[in-house]
């Protein structure tokens, strides 16, 4: 290993644990493509040797990435790159509840998928600067609950990180839409944030979920960010806004 490297891990001590940097560095490795979603990550005590500490800051700062999602301890058989799971509950995350029915589950038909200009709310979200392509995927879905349409979403994703996305990669209505994402595009979503907020129907959206104009919705926003905090898409899901409400739980606080 590069001497120089050593020298430069081990004289951060003073100024941030080292492990932070080996979380860094690691981060950055699978960022970059050097161990895919799925790939096991080489022995601790060849990336201990690489980064130059010691195994236990370098088992400090992969437990902090496995504990973030981004890696998966496998007992016996080492730690590996997180992979979206296809078939788990793709709606898992929605947090959108009926107040007899509980946590709503649905199926997504796709209305339409085609590219076009961001707009600037849309750019703003996705920071879609004058450099970069404003053009986006706007796909608009409806959401199938047991027996009727109960929510509208639409998502749109930059087509400079989506330029292969295809209506077909997401006619599957069972399979995991950030595996979608990964497998078709090479693009892992990190994390998530969600705002909520009311507003009352368009005729439009009215006759979709069949509905008065002017009846209250609920409406959830959300910005799925990738590697180096970058933001991937932008998803828009509205619902009937007196059946149905938004619930958060923290399943434990320290």
């Amino acid at each position: 290993m590069n001497d120089r490297l050593k020298i430069r891990l081990n004289s951060m001590k003073l100024d941030a644990p080292l492990y932070r940097e080996v979380r860094r560095r690691i981060l950055q490795c699978v960022a970059e493509g050097e161990w895919k979603p799925g790939e096991r990550l080489p022995a601790e005590s060849e990336l201990a040797d690489r980064f130059g500490v010691a195994i236990s800051t370098l088992r400090a700062g992969v437990r902090e990435l496995t504990a973030a999602g981004v890696l998966i301890r496998r007992q016996g058989k080492g730690t590996f790159v997180a992979q979206h799971d296809p078939h788990s509950q793709h709606f898992r995350f929605s947090n959108i509840y009926g107040w007899e029915r509980g946590k709503i589950s649905t199926r997504r038909e796709i209305l339409s998928m085609r590219k076009v200009r961001a707009d600037r709310g849309t750019m703003e979200l996705l920071r879609l600067g004058e450099a970069s392509s404003p053009l986006v995927h706007h796909v608009v879905c409806t959401l199938h609950g047991v027996d009727a349409v109960v929510g509208i979403m639409e998502i749109m994703l930059p087509v400079s990180l989506f330029p292969k996305l295809k209506p077909k990669d997401l006619e599957s209505t069972t399979e995991n839409i950030y595996s979608v994402y990964q497998r078709a595009c090479g693009v892992t979503v990190l994390r998530m944030e969600e705002r909520v907020s009311a507003r009352t129907a368009d005729a439009d959206t009215a006759s979709i979920l069949r509905l008065r104009r002017g009846h209250p919705l609920l409406q959830v926003e959300r910005v799925a960010y990738t590697f180096n905090n970058t933001p991937v898409e932008v998803r828009r899901r509205t619902y009937e806004g007196q059946q149905h409400y938004y619930l958060f739980t923290h399943e434990e606080l320290q």
